[in-house]
């Protein structure tokens, strides 16, 4: 069996520092900080100086990992970076960006001489002018652009 067709449950021969760190679902700095202490073993070298663990070395940091126990034999904690990590804690829900209210721009619009503009148009002019969105921009500066948008637009 070739190397690309390998699952996830059999180990490779040897794996890379940044595939162990996938593994242990932490950055390299906190990884090798663990390492210098003890808690994961340190990787063997290729010819070519290249760090690698083999499959046996692979077992042992996993298993610290998930018992809290290093390989030297201390208890370790681990920090629990994400909802991922654990599966009892609920995953935030992404709240529903509020709608821009565009009142203030319609009133300007229309006392510029802008008459009969509904706030869906006012609304994808800004979209056009601003794909972005408009936060740190300055209210004239958008009321001009928005004003010079539709009046080119033809739309009044």
């Amino acid at each position: 069996m070739s190397v690309g067709t390998m699952t996830d449950n059999q180990p490779k021969a040897a794996i890379t520092v940044s595939r162990m760190c996938s593994l242990l679902a932490m950055s390299r700095s906190q990884f090798y900080w663990h390492v210098k202490k003890g808690t994961f073993h340190q990787p063997l070298r290729l010819s070519n100086g290249r760090p690698y663990f083999n499959a046996s070395q692979v077992e042992d940091n996993v298993k610290a990992k998930e018992l809290g126990i290093g390989v030297n034999g201390d208890y370790v904690l681990f920090y629990q970076r994400t909802s991922e990590a654990n599966p009892s804690m609920p995953t935030p829900i992404a709240k529903p960006k509020p709608k821009p209210d565009h009142t203030e721009l319609l009133d300007g619009l229309s006392s510029l001489g802008l008459t009969g503009l509904t706030t869906k148009a006012v609304a994808a002019a800004v979209d056009q002018c601003y794909p972005q969105g408009t936060d740190g921009h300055d209210e004239n500066d958008i009321l001009r652009k928005v004003f010079r948008h539709l009046k080119r637009a033809g739309s009044v």
